[in-house]
């Protein structure tokens, strides 16, 4: 399988949990950095669309020269039928390419929180054998409304829609991040955490690390979520 992901922040992400699911499963991995003003690929490149996080806002059309192409790149892959991941600004730009709006959030949420499944959630395919709460890493201060012929499935405190699928077409937002590694956690935390604005649910960076260090590896919610999405995008092509 070819997996393509979309990249919007110049730092290293070549070392994920995504790469090493991809590695270990023997799929192709690509990636462009489009802040970086690479060339988005053929929509025929490739079998499986992945777009990432990053610091920008979603909405900021004007202040990000490649992010119009980038919506317009995220639609024709949808209208194609193209399985789609979308993490955090990537589920962002899902939502809004399906109808839904993309908004400042009320709490910014960054640190180790909580996810729980709601009822659809614990019923859906994606997190088939997921607890039905988890701890995960969260970085966003945005958010979005859910797009009509969507179910959510995961919610926080702070943030509504941790987690939907699209019911007609095989696309899925997370808005938190399996894909986060502890070792870049630990990296977030000690060179970025001074940019953490203290807010109800913004954990200083010691308070990051010393919770990382008492957590297991973090890959097995994303080999987890990746094998059943994997499985079920497969059985409905």
């Amino acid at each position: 399988m070819r997996i393509q992901l979309i990249e919007h922040d110049p730092e290293d992400f070549s070392r994920t949990n995504i790469s090493f699911w991809a590695a270990e499963k023997g799929h192709q991995l690509d990636q462009i950095y489009v802040c970086k003003n690479e060339a988005l690929p053929s929509i025929d490149s490739f079998d499986w669309l992945m777009i990432m996080g990053g610091s920008q806002n979603a909405w900021d059309d004007q202040g990000n020269s490649w992010l119009p192409e980038e919506k317009a790149f995220v639609a024709e892959a949808l209208a194609r039928g193209k399985p789609y991941l979308g993490i955090c600004f990537g589920a962002q730009l899902l939502a809004e390419a399906l109808g839904g709006k993309i908004f400042p959030n009320q709490h910014k949420e960054i640190g180790w929180y909580e996810v729980s499944l709601n009822r659809q959630g614990r019923e859906s395919f994606l997190f088939r054998n997921v607890p039905a709460s988890f701890d995960t890493f969260h970085w966003h201060s945005d958010h979005f409304s859910l797009p009509a012929n969507c179910t959510r499935l995961a919610a926080s405190p702070p943030t509504e829609n941790q987690a939907f699928v699209c019911n007609d077409q095989p696309a899925v937002g997370l808005q938190f991040h399996p894909e986060y590694t502890r070792d870049m956690v630990r990296y977030y935390a000690r060179e970025h955490s001074q940019d953490w604005e203290p807010d109800r649910y913004v954990g200083s960076g010691d308070e990051v690390l010393a919770r990382t260090a008492k957590l297991p590896n973090t890959y097995w919610l994303m080999e987890m979520l990746f094998n059943n999405m994997a499985e079920n995008f497969a059985a409905s092509s």
